[in-house]
């Protein structure tokens, strides 16, 4: 019975996202909006507004826990392949000026964030939050940079081989790793009880860091250059990215953790191209949708109910936009960019999208954040994502990319070349 409702959402799931993917991408938005969208659509938002029966049909609460774990496992692929298709060398090797952008998208957005979840925590905090995990958990939200999501932007306006899209996206990279260990931090403070225990899961998150770094990618490296079997290669990987992603959960602080840093310690070789490649097939067509959709079932616009939840929503999206943008195209002009390119570079990191819904979701789960701010921030996120076209448009950039560069936007820079 379970087999075939899963069966029936994935269908209703996989076919709302095609169509609101493509209309999304016929009125210049890119086809990430539309799958975040499609989660809206199917969640309590507009079906379970609209038609409370129907979506109790489609999507009854004891199948939820199936989709969720599915979801998940959509996530860590997706971690894995992001943090293989990172060009570490080239983030060590960028000059001041990527790392004071980076410093200034993270910061400003980071403090900002934090003055304005300060004074919304008494009325709008987690069942589970203290001031410090709040105002972390919101900072790091409105701090973030869709690594993909502003690929694939760069990539429809053909910016992506120029010097303020690579800057842009080396920028991206250094954000998103940042709030990742912010990310750590806030989880490490919600879960332990206790400062020692805050202490022993940032240690061990610590010991797990050099251990995949000194231990694990040594090894990655000698079996890579001693195993002939490309069957067993790619099986021992995908056992030490679960493992990997095991290790994290059981640490205390997410699975995506693990994932992600088994993918930037990756050989970049061949036969394990294939193998991310491989889950990139599946993974975007199939698993990584339902993880928009599972956030969209759990977005509850409707909390937002009242004028004051709306202005105070509005709020929250000029927060954000005002951290990211002006954090980039103050310090770009600063270092001597002209005002059109600092501009763009601040459009440019102000693109959110999976990676602030992961933050999201991980907020909402460990209870920090509440459904209504929780719907707030999927809105900020939403917005602030779909601003980036238009504006962009108006600077002189148009849409000229196509589909197939679209799709293979996230593969590994080693492909390329």
């Amino acid at each position: 019975m379970l087999t075939g409702q899963i069966l029936l959402q994935l269908i209703i799931i996989l076919i709302t996202v095609q169509i609101s993917g493509y209309l999304c991408r016929c009125i210049g938005q890119q086809w990430v909006i539309g799958e975040i969208v499609a989660g809206l659509i199917l969640g309590p938002s507009l079906l379970g507004g609209l038609f409370p029966g129907t979506r109790g049909f489609f999507f009854p609460a004891s199948a939820l826990p199936t989709l969720q774990t599915l979801g998940d496992i959509g996530l860590i692929l997706y971690m894995f392949s992001l943090g293989a298709c990172l060009d570490v060398h080239l983030m060590v090797r960028q000059s001041r000026k990527a790392i004071a952008i980076s410093a200034s998208g993270i910061l400003l957005p980071l403090v900002l964030g934090g003055m304005l979840a300060d004074l919304l925590f008494p009325t709008l905090k987690g069942p589970e939050a203290t001031l410090v995990s709040f105002i972390l958990m919101v900072g790091t939200a409105m701090s973030i940079t869709a690594f993909p999501v502003l690929a694939r932007l760069l990539t429809e306006r053909k910016l992506l081989g120029t010097r303020i899209g690579v800057l842009a996206l080396t920028c991206a990279a250094v954000d998103d790793v940042a709030a990742w260990c912010l990310l750590a931090l806030v989880i490490a403070v919600v879960h332990a009880q206790n400062l020692s225990a805050a202490m022993l899961t940032v240690g061990l998150t610590i010991l797990f860091i050099i251990c995949m770094l000194t231990i694990v990618r040594p090894l990655l490296a000698y079996i890579d250059q001693r195993i002939r079997s490309k069957q067993l290669l790619v099986a021992l990987c995908i056992v030490l990215l679960l493992l990997s992603a095991y290790c994290t959960n059981a640490i205390g602080i997410h699975p995506v953790f693990g994932a992600f840093l088994m993918g930037t310690i990756l050989p970049r070789r061949v036969v394990l191209v294939e193998l991310v490649q491989a889950f990139d097939r599946v993974n975007y067509a199939l698993f990584l949708p339902l993880y928009f959709v599972y956030s969209g079932l759990r977005t509850q616009v409707g909390l937002i109910s009242t004028p004051w939840l709306w202005l105070i929503c509005l709020v929250v999206l000029l927060v954000a936009c005002a951290g990211k943008i002006l954090g980039g195209t103050c310090t770009m002009r600063f270092l001597g960019e002209p005002w059109r390119g600092a501009f763009v570079l601040g459009i440019l990191m102000n693109t959110r999208g999976l990676v602030e819904l992961i933050v999201l979701n991980i907020g909402l789960d460990t209870g920090v954040l509440s459904p209504t701010i929780f719907a707030m921030l999927v809105i900020m996120a939403l917005t602030s994502t779909m601003m980036a076209a238009p504006l962009l448009l108006l600077l002189g950039y148009p849409q000229n990319g196509s589909k197939e560069a679209d799709e293979n936007i996230l593969m590994p820079s080693w492909e390329k070349e």
